[in-house]
């Protein structure tokens, strides 16, 4: 969709609608407030939000994962300019989960074992711990990699997702079957 005014482009409008940020003298950058009221909001605008990137480090890196392929949230850690804890949290945000630090809060040998270490791989997944309604929490790197309908068909329970650091879930696969 392009945008006229008077006759002529309006500047401001990239491609499909997407604006920029005008107002400064500084290089156009992409408006990353435009997709603030998203229904589940973008990651690099949750980390924005909460002052753990800068504009210029979103742009480098979608510009970066646009090339490679790899996701926003890999290409801020490959960079350095993100920790794991702060990527689970903002995809916790992200998906309406919550959090667990599993070095804090260890998980459940018996509840790991519940899953096979195939599973858990592909799923960057790790069952944590029985929960008192009889379900399962299930400790996963990124929600949009998880297969809840699956999990509950292996564990044979209902299960609840909740988000965790990548290297502290691959670490926790030693307590898989």
């Amino acid at each position: 969709m392009i945008h006229q005014m008077s006759g002529s482009m309006d500047k401001r409008f990239i491609g499909g609608g997407l604006r920029l940020a005008t107002g400064s003298s500084a290089p156009p950058r992409l408006d990353h407030g435009y997709f603030q009221d998203e229904v589940r909001p973008m990651l690099g605008s949750i980390l924005l939000k909460k002052g753990w990137i800068s504009h210029d480090k979103l742009d480098a890196a979608l510009e970066a994962g646009r090339i490679s392929g790899m996701r926003l949230g890999e290409t801020l850690l490959s960079r350095g300019w993100l920790f794991e804890p702060e990527l689970a949290c903002a995809l916790a945000e992200q998906f309406g989960l919550r959090y667990v630090d599993l070095v804090r809060h260890p998980l459940d040998p018996s509840a790991a074992r519940l899953l096979s270490t195939e599973v858990a791989r592909r799923m960057f997944a790790v069952p944590v711990r029985f929960v008192e309604s009889g379900a399962i929490e299930v400790a996963v790197a990124d929600p949009a990699d998880a297969d809840v309908g699956a999990l509950e068909q292996m564990l044979g329970r209902l299960v609840e997702l909740v988000v965790g650091e990548r290297s502290v879930i691959q670490d926790s696969w030693r307590y898989t079957r």
